[in-house]
């Protein structure tokens, strides 16, 4: 793709921006990002997920030739695509020939996965198809904490799994960012995290890990609610109208198109690709609805899951809400290259409350009742 294509993507961040404050609901340009989903279906059951919280009525696997024709489409305006809704991606088998399609079509990709089918074929294959970051849910740093969250899952298993894809990453040199991301769910992992966190990254030295991070649970979309012990709104203070409807779209396995990446289930459907095109279903009247209800604080009555997403109360960095700032990042990446996504994650440490790590402190000062 010429970088006079790239650029104009580009331009679609000040674009965003503007039209986002201004709280305009008719947009005159194209999502910059998407996120797809390969499969609904995980080999897991972890504790915080909705797909381990509520029934799925039916699981299913993306055909790679409906892949395709959305990447055809979404090429002209999108940078970057992330490869995961629901489900354990790596589970399907054409993953690395998705990779691979929207890498030709000068497309960033990006997944995060639970580790334990990272097999070294699997490594191999996805390493050689070019894909551009990949996050490690490892949300333990004990055998214990980690298989009380993952169940189902094995803490040596993943642990190893991890480390082969590292030792083959510098084998081929590939540039892959590697991330490698722990939740701290309660008062136990973050006490987990403070006390192992050394001696766990002992097992990654000489290794290409770039970025490890402690994290605040996610409420999903409102369907996980058991995480007032982080509540974001306790420390950011004010509402944000959520920026994702201003920046990207997201795609079912069955080609069920959301507004958010949080719509597991397919709760508020916008429209079905390819029967409606992605340009058709981003400016349609379910879309400007959503984006009116939420600049007039109306979400509610629009769709149910916003209830109790963190999204909405995230702290801004540099002035931007999380889901602006996120495709503005994986824009900048996708024209300039390196590893822009990965130094602003660690750059935001610094800029952005460590929600988990912060309750902790208030709870120590309060005395406040236990987790």
């Amino acid at each position: 793709m010429s970088l006079l294509k790239k650029l104009n993507k580009l331009f679609n961040i000040p674009r965003s921006i503007y039209h986002y404050k201004k709280g305009h609901f008719l947009l005159p340009y194209l999502p910059g990002g998407l996120w797809i989903e390969p499969t609904n279906k995980c080999n897991l059951k972890c504790i915080m997920c909705p797909t381990s919280i509520v029934s799925q009525k039916e699981f299913g696997f993306m055909e790679i030739n409906l892949f395709k024709k959305i990447i055809d489409e979404a090429k002209e305006f999108i940078s970057y695509v992330v490869l995961c809704v629901s489900g354990e991606s790596l589970l399907h088998k054409d993953f690395s020939q998705m990779v691979n399609y929207a890498k030709d079509n000068g497309i960033d990709t990006y997944v995060s996965t639970n580790c334990t089918v990272l097999t070294q074929r699997v490594a191999k294959e996805i390493l050689e198809a070019g894909l551009d970051w990949i996050n490690f849910s490892f949300d333990g740093c004990t055998k214990e904490v980690y298989e009380k969250i993952r169940v189902n899952a094995n803490f040596e298993k993943s642990l190893q799994n991890v480390i082969n894809f590292l030792k083959l990453k510098k084998e081929l040199g590939a540039k892959t960012c590697v991330d490698l991301q722990i939740l701290a769910m309660d008062k136990e992992g973050v006490k987990d995290y403070e006390e192992n966190i050394d001696t766990f990254l002992d097992n990654f030295s000489g290794l290409p890990l770039n970025n490890i991070q402690l994290r605040h649970p996610s409420s999903w979309g409102g369907f996980f609610l058991d995480t007032d012990r982080f509540d974001t709104r306790e420390l950011s203070g004010h509402f944000s109208p959520c920026s994702y409807l201003w920046s990207s779209l997201s795609v079912l396995w069955d080609g069920r198109v959301v507004a958010c990446c949080s719509d597991f289930f397919g709760e508020n459907v916008l429209g079905t690709f390819p029967e409606k095109s992605l340009k058709q279903i981003w400016n349609d009247e379910p879309m400007r609805d959503f984006r009116q209800a939420m600049i007039n604080n109306k979400y509610l009555d629009f769709n149910k899951n916003c209830q109790g997403c963190d999204a909405l109360w995230d702290a801004k960095i540099l002035g931007l809400p999380s889901g602006i700032r996120g495709t503005s990042t994986l824009a900048v990446n996708n024209v300039f290259g390196g590893n822009y996504f990965s130094t602003f994650k660690r750059l935001a440490k610094y800029l952005e409350p460590n929600f988990a790590m912060e309750i902790v402190k208030r709870n120590k000062k309060t005395k406040r009742g236990s987790y």
